[in-house]
């Protein structure tokens, strides 16, 4: 199997762009990437304070993780979805996503950033192809009956989404 951490990283750092434009630009800051341990992909500063980006995907189902990455990364044959049937896509994706945000809101190896340079922010791009209000809709029915041990290393999270041809943001969970 080819090496996709390359094509992730490159993935995941195009998000941590596409985010600091848009928080700096809705929020009126200069933050900029001033380091990228990873984890987390990002430390960003600002001439006030310094803050880091966790970014962790949460994609349709495995089967379409494996369509993206195999045909992105180099060397390796793609894998696509399949032609289906699928049936009931959103309630798959809203617990795939409720999934990946558990498992970033309890991971404990986080608590060492937080408690180096405070809460970061957690971004989580959103690839389902078929991405919309009902969608949301499934993902906060999901959200409210999940129970989740918060270590509260993150201050907010935003997902990211493709719409009008423009990737856009949104604080989770929005009421």
């Amino acid at each position: 199997m080819a090496d996709r951490r390359p094509i992730q990283q490159a993935h995941e750092r195009a998000y941590v762009d596409y985010f600091l434009s848009w928080f700096n630009h809705t929020y009126h800051c200069k933050f900029k990437v001033v380091s990228e341990p990873n984890p987390p992909e990002a430390i960003i500063s600002s001439s006030r304070t310094t803050r880091w980006i966790e970014v962790s995907t949460a994609f349709w189902n495995k089967a379409y993780a494996q369509d993206l990455y195999s045909h992105a990364t180099p060397d390796e044959k793609h894998m696509p979805v399949g032609p289906g049937p699928f049936q009931d896509m959103d309630r798959e994706f809203a617990q795939n996503f409720v999934s990946v945000v558990k498992k970033k809101l309890e991971k404990k190896s986080y608590l060492m950033w937080r408690d180096l340079l405070g809460r970061g922010y957690l971004l989580i791009p959103i690839m389902h192809p078929w991405f919309d209000g009902h969608t949301v809709k499934l993902m906060r029915d999901a959200w409210e009956v999940c129970s989740i041990n918060n270590l509260d290393c993150f201050r907010s999270i935003y997902i990211a989404f493709h719409s009008l041809n423009k990737i856009r943001f949104t604080r989770w969970p929005n009421k």
